[in-house]
């Protein structure tokens, strides 16, 4: 074979599997582009088609296991651990829940395709306990479809590429430092972008009560309603919830929020501390009128860890969902 022209990808079949793994594994590192430049090394006779598919359709799935096994073992504890690492905890694993309640483990083919779904969607498919045959079958074909364009499209744009990298090659001195900026901007827009979101949260949140006051309300003389809002994988994944609570899914329960009593008090609770569904449901509730309607702070774990009662749930249980 010939000697790379890519100065830059002299790695070759190693490059673009450090550069898919990365990425598919959470690294802000993009593998577009590496996909582009691997293609139009194939193009000029350097690297092989079907050899550069395979690595990044192994990196890829080499990720992604990673992340289901990760998923399987631990629940939704790897769920919230990934919000506190995004800008916007919890949107986006809301919409990837949402996306595999409508399509199941056929998200996995068009994950790669969708932000942030790529690297929520392994772990919420071990969380589901999609079983493993039909996960390497979906998530491979989704790889396979996500990595050939690119690089089918890197082999016809080669010429371009080569004036690309003779351009920057002239700039080799500059590229760290214009790197570099880019990725200080890009963690200061991340930083302030987080930064609202959760002042925002916390506004929602505010009004919140307390699990030892909940507790009073409960075993004293007041008629207070108790909903555990959690979607369905996180009450399959963590089946259990506070005695005396009925259970309606926070998308269920905003289509219903004119069935709820406005003269008595409400208590909503999801599974984690600063849930973005809980202040999520607390704006829909003050826009319906429901004046009384309060989030439980730390929801169902602060409930837990001050000793409280629970009771065993069954999510697909007809009693629950009709609460």
């Amino acid at each position: 074979m010939n000697e790379p022209a890519h100065a830059w990808w002299d790695f070759g079949y190693a490059g673009v599997f450090v550069c898919v793994f990365l990425e598919q594994v959470g690294v802000p590192i993009p593998a577009f582009p590496a996909l582009l430049a691997a293609g139009a090394l194939v193009a000029s006779g350097t690297l092989s088609l079907t050899l550069c598919l395979i690595v990044a359709v192994v990196a890829g799935l080499a990720a992604d296991n990673v992340w289901y096994g990760i998923g399987r073992a631990k629940g939704t504890h790897v769920l919230h651990l990934m919000c506190r690492l995004s800008w916007k905890p919890d949107g986006c694993v809301g919409k990837t829940k949402g996306l595999f309640s409508q399509h199941g483990s056929k998200t996995l083919v068009f994950a790669k395709f969708v932000p942030g779904l790529s690297v929520l969607a392994p772990p919420l498919a071990g969380i589901t306990k999609v079983p493993f045959p039909r996960f390497i079958l979906y998530d491979g074909l989704g790889t396979i479809i996500w990595a050939l364009p690119p690089l089918l499209v890197g082999a016809y744009f080669q010429k371009g590429y080569e004036a690309l990298a003779s351009q920057a090659q002239s700039m080799e001195g500059y590229l760290p430092w214009i790197c570099g900026t880019m990725i200080v901007a890009v963690l200061a827009w991340r930083y302030v972008n987080r930064r609202l979101y959760l002042q925002a949260l916390r506004e929602g949140l505010r009004e919140g009560i307390k699990p030892e006051e909940l507790k009073r309300m409960m075993d004293g003389s007041e008629d207070v309603i108790v909903l555990d809002i959690r979607d369905e994988y996180e009450a399959k994944a963590n089946p259990i919830t506070i005695a005396k609570s009925q259970w309606i899914p926070y998308p269920k329960l905003l289509k219903r929020i004119r069935d709820l009593p406005s003269d008595k008090p409400i208590v909503v609770f999801c599974d984690w501390p600063e849930d973005h569904a809980a202040s999520t449901v607390m704006r829909a509730f003050k826009k319906a009128g429901l004046a009384q309607a309060r989030p439980l702070l730390n929801g169902l774990r602060g409930w837990i860890e001050s000793g409280f009662e629970t009771v065993g749930l069954e999510p697909a249980s007809s009693t629950a969902t009709a609460a």
